[in-house]
């Protein structure tokens, strides 16, 4: 079968704008003529913002207080507008997540920067005499109460109790009480048992008519340990109602959580803006009275590969002199730091999905790509057999059919073909109804059997799941508490998805579409140099031998057209 390089486009197809995929790659774009363009792409209305790099560094040891090398949850506080003598015009309060947290404080005179630590962090610690010892305290929010001319500081500590502290001047504060606590949720909605009431934002309530001047997004944990976002309503800042049921529950789009919301009104309209277990920051549009909640749209995408990891959240939008910014969390769960990002009219809001004309590349593919169209497979192709006297797999009809060999990835057969230089990016189309666990079928990447990173379609106890994990020296990385490296698969999927592997140059990330037009991250990236990986190709296996085989059809297997082979295309 031949080695397909840089197919042809469709006739009448051209290629006429080229626009970044990953560092050393291109990708065509196709500019519609106007009034017969595609339908309006999700988020259409929101506004695009580029991130411009983190404004703390995690690893720094000089900073006040690092204990971590973590932060997340910035709030943004305008101090000059509210402070008798501040330290800057802006004020930043944030935090680390993990024992001991502490509120940190840093100031600038712009939002753009540059920003100072006040040496004085942590303003607020997880010991405060007379009051309580708890493990940690994180997630600072800070706001002004004009009532009471002082600063109310929200925060959590420990993960089932929010707090408060009152300040006048942003750096020392006075106690205040508890908030909202996770026996205020449980009593609010019977039924339901919380087990954190943390992540609080607080702001003026929208509904000018309500009697309850603030209004509070906080996240709970359920016992069923999925995260809702909560609404709670008070008259002075102090004492809180909890209101009878969440006001955002986790969809398809957002994966198991959602968390780290907050209100922000743009042209005209309310949104709740927060962070998801797929790492993409949305917003629903939401009515004066926070009662009529919309769908989710996604407003901010992170770049797959470190700093940002796939993983945005905590989002605080503010306007500063007719310029938008984005102050936010990003990076890998205990990995997180603090970002600046500022509305860009000519940014790309996701950088998984920037070209919707072609998506699968299939009016232009790379070298190494195959369409599968023949009756066997290109041995000058895919060129090195793993375990090659158990291979039971044929190419037939326009599909690659490998069966759901017994056993895993050290001991099932492969045929792979060499990685290319990088960066490189391979995607396919696979066909597999997974009924029973371990059955499974993807792409893998891959040194040798202790080593390898793959991508997958399986099946688990609560159904279909996609997963990326990395084999490293002989051992799967895991991590069942977030459940980082897989995603339930949404209930619309069906038999055949859409996998993708990229090599970013210095880390592997990977995607999948379920609907065969837009790519989700999916996991941790994977440091590319220590894999060292020499072969790619499809994978099918199934565990123990009493799982019953089934057979994944791959119906092809593309590789992305670098910048010349592109310009091949067009």
């Amino acid at each position: 079968m031949a080695v397909l390089t840089a197919r042809r486009a469709l006739a009448g197809a051209t290629l006429a704008l080229v626009v970044a995929l990953i560092p050393g790659m291109t990708q065509a774009a196709t500019a519609a003529p106007p009034g017969h363009g595609a339908p309006a792409a999700p988020g259409a209305g929101l506004p695009v913002f580029a991130s411009t790099g983190a404004i703390v560094d995690p690893l720094d040891d000089t900073l006040p207080h690092n204990p971590n090398q973590e932060f997340i949850f910035p709030s943004v506080f305008h101090a000059g507008a509210h402070l008798s003598d501040p330290l800057g015009e802006w004020y930043v309060y944030y935090a680390p997540h993990d024992d001991p947290g502490g509120i940190n404080l840093m100031y600038a005179d712009s939002l753009d920067g540059p920003w100072t630590q006040y040496e004085g962090s942590p303003v607020v610690s997880n010991q405060w005499e007379g009051v309580y010892d708890v493990p940690h305290v994180s997630s600072p929010d800070a706001v002004w109460n004009a009532a009471e001319r002082r600063m109310y500081l929200y925060f959590h500590g420990d993960n089932t109790v929010t707090r408060y502290a009152t300040s006048t001047d942003g750096v020392t504060f006075d106690y205040g009480d508890e908030a909202v606590t996770t026996e205020m949720v449980d009593a609010a909605q019977p039924g339901r048992h919380a087990t954190e009431t943390s992540y609080a934002r607080v702001f003026p309530n929208p509904d000018r008519s309500s009697p309850q001047r603030w209004a509070m997004l906080f996240m709970t944990n359920y016992d069923t340990n999925v995260r809702h976002i909560n609404l709670a309503y008070s008259r002075d800042g102090r004492d809180w109602q909890v209101e009878p049921e969440p006001i955002v529950t986790p969809g398809p789009a957002e994966g198991t959580n959602v968390s780290a919301a907050d209100l922000w009104r743009w042209k005209g309209k309310d949104y709740i803006v927060y962070g998801s277990t797929v790492g993409t920051i949305f917003a629903r549009q939401v009515d004066r009275t926070l009662t009529d909640v919309g769908e989710p749209e996604p407003l901010f995408v992170p770049r797959p590969a470190p700093p940002e990891a796939g993983r945005a959240s905590s989002p605080q939008i503010v306007t500063e002199r007719g310029r938008t910014h984005l102050i936010y969390e990003y990076g890998e769960r205990s990995h997180t730091t603090i970002g600046h990002a500022v509305l860009d009219p000519d940014g790309v809001r996701d950088p998984l999905n920037t070209r919707p004309e072609d998506p699968m590349y299939a009016q232009c593919t790379g070298a190494g790509s195959d369409e599968l169209d023949g009756s066997s497979l290109d041995r000058s192709l895919w060129s090195t057999a793993v375990r090659g006297t158990l291979d039971r797999s044929v190419v037939a009809d326009g599909a690659w059919r490998i069966p759901t060999y017994a056993g895993n990835s050290t001991s099932a057969p492969l045929n792979l073909q060499p990685v290319p230089q990088p960066p490189w990016e391979v995607t396919t189309q696979v066909t597999l109804d997974p009924q029973v666990n371990f059955q499974q079928a993807g792409l893998i990447v891959r040194r040798d059997d202790a080593n390898s990173v793959r991508i997958d379609i399986s099946h688990v106890d609560a159904g279909k799941r996609f997963d990326f994990v990395w084999r490293n020296n002989g051992v799967d990385r895991n991590n069942a508490w977030t459940a980082e490296d897989s995603a339930l698969a949404p209930p619309e999927t069906g038999d055949t998805v859409w996998l993708r592997i990229t090599h970013h140059g210095d880390w592997l990330t990977a995607s999948y579409s379920v609907d065969g037009a837009t790519f989700v991250n999916l996991g941790r990236a994977t440091p590319a140099g220590q894999l060292a990986a020499t072969g790619v190709g499809p994978f099918a296996y199934r565990g123990p031998a009493a799982t019953p085989e089934l057979t994944a059809e791959f119906d092809w297997i593309r590789f992305t057209p670098d910048e010349g082979e592109l310009a091949g295309c067009s």
